[in-house]
């Protein structure tokens, strides 16, 4: 006897309360509750213990189906929701409703992808926040560098306790330790322009000799990095250059504009770099123009297919080109125009 109850014992223990439930006499109005609360998980994990002889058994799958049915929109609803509740900026709120979500449903791969990319986005505001909250202080610090400085000229080392110097200069080395560290980072990341920011505020700040000869260290480096890159850029630029004086072909005026775009991130635009996306631009104008103008020869000669592929790539270069629109508008309607007539059968020959 004791043998058996320890045997039922283990049984709910591994089973835990849905089996009990499956025992409940009123067990399609908790299903229902359930349903309502979206307890979906509980409801189908109680249904699966459900014996083909309950007295309740096809109203029971009947709801199981019901459930089942839920489940898809369910989760839509909630990586919707919680993807709008991010952008808001509530991130407790979205990643609590993505946790209740999961509770309640058997699948939870799609929940637990879309909570990675939601942590994935949320740390980057985080180190965005983290940089704002040590470019403010720095700034902070760097707006009473001056009367501290004074200070420290009137007061002696005994006194300027009671003026919180200490206080002060150990703040000032700990954000431009911060700003190096930054600094560093950013360059490993290829971020230039940021770190190159960072060391500048940082240097604003006096920071001490070891501090200090790592910033210029690594300032050094984007230096040389930068005019490393300087020289590829207008080497690959004048190349591309050489290019174009030989035919604007659909991937030479792709390439240029790509080129275009990078040339114009370059925060350094010297007058070596103007000149150069001057020229790509003028060439990219001319080919563009010289393409669109053999397309609509070619359309006049009545091959429509040919200029609407020509068009189709420059529309790719120049989306916003309100005249290429047209025309290509114009030439659809021919093709489709062409595709009817092609299609409609033929009346019968006259005896």
């Amino acid at each position: 006897m004791k043998i058996r109850f320890l045997l039922i014992l283990l049984t709910l223990s591994f089973t835990g309360c849905s089996l009990i439930y499956s025992y409940s006499d009123n067990l399609p109005k908790r299903i229902d509750q359930w349903i309502l609360e979206k307890k979906y998980n509980v409801a189908l994990e109680t249904i699966s213990h459900i014996n083909p002889k309950h007295k309740d058994y096809r109203l029971i799958q009947y709801k199981k189906n019901i459930i089942l049915s839920k489940l898809k929109p369910y989760e839509d609803n909630a990586i919707q929701k919680s993807s709008q509740l991010a952008k808001q900026g509530n991130w407790i709120s979205a990643l609590k409703l993505l946790d209740e979500v999961e509770e309640n449903i058997v699948d939870t791969k799609n929940i637990r992808k879309h909570r990675k990319k939601l942590l994935e986005k949320r740390d980057e505001i985080i180190v965005i926040y983290e940089d704002d909250i040590l470019n403010n202080q720095a700034i902070n610090l760097i707006s009473k560098l001056e009367l501290y400085n004074k200070i420290k000229k009137v007061v002696s080392k005994n006194e300027s306790n009671n003026l919180n110097i200490s206080e002060y200069d150990d703040s000032r080395r700990e954000a431009s330790l911060k700003l190096a560290e930054r600094s560093e980072q950013e360059y490993k990341n290829h971020q230039y322009n940021k770190a190159f920011n960072s060391i500048e505020l940082a240097l604003k700040l006096q920071p001490e000799k070891d501090i200090f000869s790592r910033l210029t260290k690594t300032k050094n480096a984007i230096q040389k990095e930068t005019r490393r890159k300087r020289l590829s850029y207008i080497k690959e630029a004048k190349e591309l250059l050489a290019k174009l004086s030989q035919g604007y072909s659909y991937e030479i005026l792709k390439e240029t504009k790509e080129a275009i775009n990078w040339l114009n991130k370059i925060k350094d635009n010297d007058n070596v770099y103007l000149k150069l996306i001057a020229k790509l631009k003028k060439h990219l104008k001319n080919g563009e123009k010289q393409r669109f103008e053999a397309a609509r020869k070619l359309y006049s000669m009545g091959k429509t297919q040919e200029a609407l592929s020509i068009w189709y790539e420059l529309e790719k270069l120049n989306p916003d080109n309100a005249k290429l629109k047209s025309y290509i508008k114009r030439a659809e309607k021919v093709l489709n125009k062409l595709e009817k007539l092609s299609n409609k059968p033929h009346p019968p020959n006259k005896k």
